[in-house]
């Protein structure tokens, strides 16, 4: 939801300083969402029981 927001937000405007740190903060909330759901998923493989 908050990298939808965004995107919205940034709009097809002119492209200035302002944008630029609003792509740069997109992208880095991109990569900690998706940096989140590798460390969940390494954590869940910790704890499932061996067979």
């Amino acid at each position: 939801v908050i990298i939808v927001g965004a995107l919205i937000a940034a709009g097809p405007q002119d492209w200035n300083l302002a944008k630029a740190f609003g792509f740069i903060a997109v992208v880095l909330a991109s990569i900690n969402i998706f940096g989140g759901f590798i460390v969940t998923q390494r954590m869940l493989q910790m704890f499932r029981q061996k067979r």
